[in-house]
């Protein structure tokens, strides 16, 4: 089963959304319950925004579709994948922050759903870090097709470019992952922020969302688990189709 992207020239592309085939019984509960969440949400949600984006951002993008690229890093990445608006909006929410003094950073950021989602609160800066050029130029056009006046954050961009060449925005910072890649790769991502003289000077929030790889943060000893709001906790406990960690770096 897949979704339609539409195109405002007219012209569309079908996306499928992978299916792993499950090990065991639970594999198969959890597997099936995450799928309608993520349809529910789509149905009762995220389609409502689709008017508003010059490429659709529903729907998943597999791995082997992902090109032309910009990275040798290809093969520790996974498919493009839009994370549920409502989500993104509870899990922001839920930090508890003051905006105006965190830029956003989203690894692996597509077609720019989360971006423009984000960019609705006053960050300092919203920064999208993709390594397909497709789905770049796509984010692009999302990002010029939005209204000034529904953005809280005017300064967005995504930026064409591997993760490990992207250079670390100086100020707190909250960064955001969707599942987007290996365990080796997001290794190496984070230590870019904590192994460095300035780690602990500024804030380093990390959002990880859909966290198949949380080891590798939990092992990092710069990084501690950073809890959520309650009411945060409870809404992606019953109602995402995947669980979210959230931690902070410490010096």
């Amino acid at each position: 089963m897949g979704l339609i992207s539409k195109y405002r020239d007219g012209t569309a592309a079908l996306t499928g959304i992978p299916l792993r085939r499950p090990r065991t019984l639970a594999e198969t509960v959890r597997h099936s319950w995450s799928m309608l969440l993520y349809w529910t949400h789509y149905w009762l949600w995220d389609r409502r925004f689709e008017g508003d984006e010059q490429v659709a951002t529903s729907g998943t993008v597999h791995r082997d579709n992902l090109e032309p690229v910009s990275t040798a890093h290809a093969d520790l990445s996974y498919e493009y994948g839009a994370s549920p608006r409502l989500v993104v909006n509870w899990i922001l929410n839920g930090l508890k922050v003051d905006f105006s003094r965190f830029a956003f950073i989203d690894y692996g950021s597509g077609r720019g759903r989360v971006l423009l989602t984000a960019a609705q609160r006053p960050f300092r800066a919203v920064r999208g870090v993709e390594f397909c050029s497709v789905l770049h130029e796509q984010a692009q056009r999302n990002i010029a097709g939005c209204r000034d006046a529904d953005l809280a954050c005017p300064d967005v961009k995504s930026v064409f470019s591997d993760v490990l060449d992207f250079d670390v925005p100086d100020g707190d910072c909250i960064l955001y992952f969707f599942n987007p890649f290996e365990a080796e790769l997001l290794d190496r991502v984070v230590r870019k922020y904590t192994d460095t003289p300035k780690c602990g000077q500024n804030r380093v929030i990390i959002v990880y969302y859909n966290a198949k790889h949380h080891r590798t943060l939990t092992d990092n000893k710069h990084i501690r688990v950073r809890p959520l709001s309650l009411l945060a906790r409870l809404r992606i406990k019953l109602l995402s189709p995947h669980p979210v960690q959230v931690y902070e770096v410490v010096g």
